[in-house]
């Protein structure tokens, strides 16, 4: 029984040091992560990266108020993909463009670039794929 709890609280110190050291990348509230290499999650805002590439699936929407009467509209889009590799422990903060109305919002739909960056400041800018440029660039990534 003693063995069995050593073996027990190994397996878990290692697994807690594991996590704690894998990259991670917190999201804006209108980004929300709905999958990640064909696991599904549920309204995500941080997520852990796996060891090398991770396919990030996530859904952008926002509302937007034109006037103190309206009760909002709401811009939302299918999902948008996000390839990002991760080799080491690095904590990435995603941002998007200033988004201030349903003009702004759509703009961004129709070219959907983020910012990555880290704790030392330093950023990166990642357009993120829609379905349809997802399946194209799998499909020549096989030829």
């Amino acid at each position: 029984m003693k063995t069995f709890i050593t073996i027990a609280a190994l397996t878990l110190a290692s697994l807690v040091s594991f996590s704690s050291s894998a990259a991670s990348v917190s999201f804006p509230d209108s980004l929300t992560v709905t999958g990640m290499n064909g696991d599904t999650k549920f309204a995500l805002h941080e997520i852990q990266l796996a060891e090398g590439k991770n396919l990030i699936e996530l859904k952008y929407f926002d509302i937007f108020e034109v006037n103190a009467d309206d009760s909002g509209a709401w811009v939302k889009y299918a999902p948008l993909y996000l390839i990002m590799s991760s080799n080491q422990q690095v904590q990435y903060q995603a941002m998007t463009p200033v988004i201030d109305n349903q003009d702004e919002a759509y703009d961004f739909i129709d070219n959907p670039v983020i910012t990555l960056k880290d704790a030392q400041g330093e950023s990166i800018d990642i357009t993120m794929l829609n379905h349809h440029h997802l399946m194209a660039k799998i499909l020549l990534a096989r030829k």
